[in-house]
């Protein structure tokens, strides 16, 4: 492994415990479950002729959960990333030995 795929590895890495600090933030966990409450209270309110408002709530529910879908992406990534430059480092002890 050379220094530029650690350097890839490592900014993964630290991009997974960005998005962690971000989940476990109580207020960003509220933040999303709010939106995606009040998303789905508002679509099922609509009425049989407001299509587009229901068209325009399903989207903005759906970026919500996309949003949430890419930081947990991201923490994966970290997950692999530290896996990664755990067994490589490993190796590298066990070369010296």
């Amino acid at each position: 492994m050379d220094n530029k795929e650690q350097a890839k590895l490592q900014e993964e890495l630290n991009q997974a415990n960005k998005a962690k600090q971000l989940f476990e933030n109580p207020l960003l966990k509220e933040s999303f479950d709010k939106l995606k409450k009040l998303y789905t209270e508002s679509l099922f309110s609509t009425g049989a002729t407001e299509t587009e408002a229901r068209e325009k709530l399903w989207l903005a529910y759906n970026v919500v959960s996309k949003v949430e879908q890419n930081l947990f992406e991201i923490l994966d990534t970290g997950k692999l990333a530290s896996k990664q430059l755990e067994d490589y480092r490993n190796s590298i002890k066990k070369q010296k030995f």
